[in-house]
């Protein structure tokens, strides 16, 4: 109608992916999707630096202590143009970051100068040295357990139990498995869920509490649901150093009276 105006635009604004649902012209609909993707791009880029200086640090070195002409030549080598383009692809989860650092590391200088570090401080799973390591919430896997590992976008590589339901979602995309153990000589504690049936008695949470303190357990997190009045389920969240402790724990609860059922939670 003629009028004119001002747009105003704060220092750090940025497009908004919701903003795709509505944009008129097809030039800021592939200028939205050219920021979101430089986004996620330095977003995966910076996870993939973080990676491979932890790979890096698993074999006694660091990105700095790369002289420039081997890191160039390696980059070129994986056929990237530039070492943030590369960390881009370990960040996605495309390339293994310790794979890239024993590239950059020879074999014998990184064994030599992590030896006494891998004996004092034993990892989790055998073969992850210096990559980035989440054990998956939807099923919570333990020592004793069958595990796989899955390399996941941004996250690094995500343990599984072997009989896992989401597991199905992946099984189109071998490419992004790599098998993997428990190292044997394993230290700390998991998290582990169970549920315990019980009927409606006073002092019974006290008493499941307290059995699980006595096999030497702690309770991270609970949560009660009440159901018709005469039982009530309690989902426990349990701190346990392996598979075997864990059954121990649970035939402790088992033979208490109020306890009608109790099973290991996998969601």
């Amino acid at each position: 109608n003629g009028q004119t105006v001002e747009v105003i635009t704060a220092a750090g604004a940025h497009p908004n992916p919701a903003w795709l649902n509505f944009v008129a012209t097809a030039k800021a609909r592939s200028n939205i999707r050219h920021y979101l993707k430089n986004l996620q791009n330095d977003e995966a880029a910076e996870l993939g630096l973080r990676m491979l200086d932890k790979a890096l640090q698993g074999l006694g070195s660091t990105l700095q202590d790369i002289p420039e002409g081997d890191l160039q030549q390696v980059i070129e080598e994986f056929g990237f143009d530039s070492c943030e383009a590369l960390c881009a692809d370990i960040g996605l989860g495309n390339r293994a970051a310790m794979l890239v650092a024993r590239r950059l590391v020879p074999a014998e200088e990184g064994e030599t100068s992590t030896q006494d570090d891998v004996h004092s401080q034993p990892l989790a799973i055998r073969g992850t040295e210096g990559m980035v390591v989440h054990f998956a919430r939807c099923c919570r896997p333990i020592p004793g357990d069958n595990i796989v590992g899955f390399i996941s976008a941004g996250r690094g590589l995500v343990i599984h139990t072997g009989t896992c339901k989401n597991l199905v979602d992946y099984r189109n995309r071998p490419d992004k498995w790599i098998d993997v153990q428990w190292q044997p000589d394993i230290e700390g504690e998991f998290a582990a869920e169970i549920r315990v049936d019980v009927t409606n008695q006073k002092g019974v949470l006290a008493t499941i509490a307290a059995e699980i303190s006595e096999l030497e357990s702690n309770i991270e997190n609970i949560s009660i649901e009440e159901r018709d009045g005469l039982d009530t389920a309690l989902n426990f969240t349990l701190a346990v150093r392996d598979r075997q402790h864990l059954a121990r724990v649970m035939r402790g609860i088992r033979k208490l009276p109020a306890v009608m059922r109790i099973t290991r939670t996998k969601h």
